[in-house]
């Protein structure tokens, strides 16, 4: 099993609307720049769940989904926010939380930040 984050970052890059997308840090090239649009995914939960004859069962995995909208982002922001939520959610992940736009008034970037949760059942 690869790493939650990992699986999110491929299924995110699929859609094809940020011009980079990294997991739990956003490379130097890329953290001044304010032109493009970049998704940062780190993890948030990593717990393990459901005991049952003294063995866990499930692990219960979280992500959190930063976007930086470039500020030459051209396409409908919500258009894409839901698509992301979409293709998550086909991926039997559940959205948990969305929290609203921020606007960054030094560099007039929009972002917005999303946290996704997945229950995986392990096998014996």
């Amino acid at each position: 099993m690869i790493l939650p984050i990992y699986e999110v970052s491929d299924l995110i890059e699929s859609l094809s609307f940020a011009n980079a997308v990294f997991t739990n840090e956003i490379d130097e090239e890329y953290l001044k720049n304010t032109a493009d649009t970049v998704v940062l995914i780190t993890e948030s939960i990593n717990d393990l769940d459901k005991r049952a004859n003294n063995r866990f069962r499930n692990l219960s995995y979280g992500v959190e989904v930063q976007i930086f909208y470039g500020t030459n982002f051209d396409k409908p922001i919500l258009d894409v926010e839901i698509a992301v939520a979409r293709k998550l959610e086909s991926d039997d992940w559940h959205l948990s939380q969305s929290k609203s736009h921020i606007n960054d008034p030094k560099t007039n970037q929009v972002t917005k930040v999303f946290y996704f949760t997945k229950n995986f059942l392990l096998e014996e």
